[in-house]
């Protein structure tokens, strides 16, 4: 019977291992996961989780104490969940992600993109597109788009809805926007965001990592990305959980 070879990476990875390796498994340590042919890998924190994504890497990943909008196990689950991957006890589910263009750069977010201003108590004015469709210009100090697993994250902190998992739609959301009525949207992608008043530098964040600054007038470009298949185990909890 095959060997399972199972990637760790993260916070605790060499210990981890340990414990893939007395399972049966066969491990795969640190940033090697990234490049080899490991059968699925266990992202010890959201860095790891995101430094997996950032590969393109095609192996399934278990996400560990990444963050509730990510699911996964806790630090607390993961030797029993470390053994059912080197077990191969574990089915695979894809989870959405964005493709986010801007200029030419072009990155992958699996839970929220985000766009706020650089300063404090400064705003600026952001429009809003669906397939092509105006829908709204809001003047904010950000606005968050997420998937239906980032809608459980900062987008559910700045007051917009929760998506199901299975749901075909964006949760786009502004922060602390300057009106009385509070505003928020379920859109389809593909989708946009324009700055197009800015009254301090605009920042733009995908998945909480810095990628610069959104030009004035320039859109940020937002639509379905490659599937992230995602190993879940007997301990996992759904994205949400507390």
């Amino acid at each position: 019977m095959a060997v399972t070879r199972v990637g760790v990476l993260g916070d605790g990875a060499t210990a981890a291992a340990d414990v893939v390796r007395d399972a049966g498994g066969e491990a795969v340590v640190g940033d090697e996961a990234l490049d080899s042919d490991a059968d699925v890998v266990a992202a010890l924190g959201e860095d790891a989780l995101l430094d997996v994504l950032a590969t393109g890497a095609g192996a399934p990943v278990l996400p560990v104490s990444a963050g509730s909008e990510y699911g996964g196990v806790t630090r607390d689950d993961l030797p029993d969940a470390l053994a059912a991957l080197a077990t191969d006890d574990y089915e695979v589910d894809d989870r959405p992600t964005l493709a986010v263009g801007v200029g030419e750069t072009r990155v992958r977010a699996l839970a929220d993109v985000m766009l706020v201003t650089d300063e404090p108590a400064r705003i600026s004015e952001y429009a809003v597109t669906t397939q092509g469709r105006d829908v709204d210009e809001v003047r904010a100090d950000g606005v968050v788009v997420a998937t239906p697993a980032g809608s459980h994250g900062y987008a559910a902190d700045a007051g917009g809805p929760l998506l199901s998992a299975d749901a075909d739609a964006l949760a786009v959301v502004p922060v602390a926007p300057f009106r009385v009525e509070r505003v928020e949207w379920v859109l389809n992608a593909p989708a946009s965001v324009t700055v197009v008043r800015e009254e301090a530098d605009v920042a733009l964040f995908v998945d909480g990592r810095d990628h610069g600054f959104a030009a004035p007038h320039g859109s940020v470009e937002l639509d379905w990305g490659e599937p992230f298949p995602v190993a879940v185990v007997a301990a996992s909890r759904g994205v949400g959980f507390e």
